[in-house]
């Protein structure tokens, strides 16, 4: 298993949300660090694993759109409305099949074959 790498996170959150400039780096950096560290402590992790990169990706990008708006759960201007999911609960979306690959990843790491 390969250890999630900040930087391809970094290439690929600036390719989906279309930046070509380093001028959000160090907000980007930053946030993902911040997702990282939410990931490793809501799932008891040390690492996170680079498999899950798409789960630290879209959080990026859901963290990063919401800036200026983090505490809201409704936004309307002239019309236009938006919510906003709850922060605490970031990867609700994906926690059913987390808790099952980790709990997989237990069973699996402690087993002992005889031949």
């Amino acid at each position: 298993m390969a250890i999630l790498d900040n930087d391809d996170v970094l290439y690929n959150v600036k390719e989906d949300l279309d930046i070509s400039d380093d001028l959000q780096d160090t907000i980007l950096e930053r946030l993902i660090i911040k997702v990282v560290s939410h990931f490793k402590f809501v799932y008891r992790q040390d690492y996170v694993d680079d498999k899950y990169s798409f789960i630290i990706e879209d959080c990026v990008i859901k963290r990063y759109n919401r800036r200026g708006a983090e505490g809201a759960t409704s936004e309307t201007v002239e019309g236009h409305s938006m919510v906003y999911e709850d922060i605490d609960n970031e990867f609700a979306q994906w926690d059913d099949i987390l808790r099952e690959d980790f709990q997989n990843k237990k069973v699996n790491s402690g087993s002992v074959v005889f031949l």
